[in-house]
């Protein structure tokens, strides 16, 4: 799958352009700790908003992409 498809399908699901921790991990079908991880490691990269990591669904569909 493309990252133009993984994008269109994660846009379709979610409706937003942002995703909690949670709704990422989801995604990812990993736990919240192996996320946590990720981002330590500079593999995906989350930013801070209201105090609340969130991942954008052209980071995670580059991330998908790449692996």
């Amino acid at each position: 799958m493309s990252k133009d498809e993984l994008v269109s399908l994660l846009r379709a699901n979610h409706k937003k352009m942002l995703l909690t921790k949670r709704e990422t991990a989801k995604e990812l079908s990993i736990s919240e700790a192996s996320l946590d991880r990720l981002r330590k490691n500079g593999e995906i990269d989350g930013k801070k908003v209201l105090g609340q990591i969130m991942f954008s669904i052209d980071e995670i569909s580059r991330f998908l992409s790449e692996i």
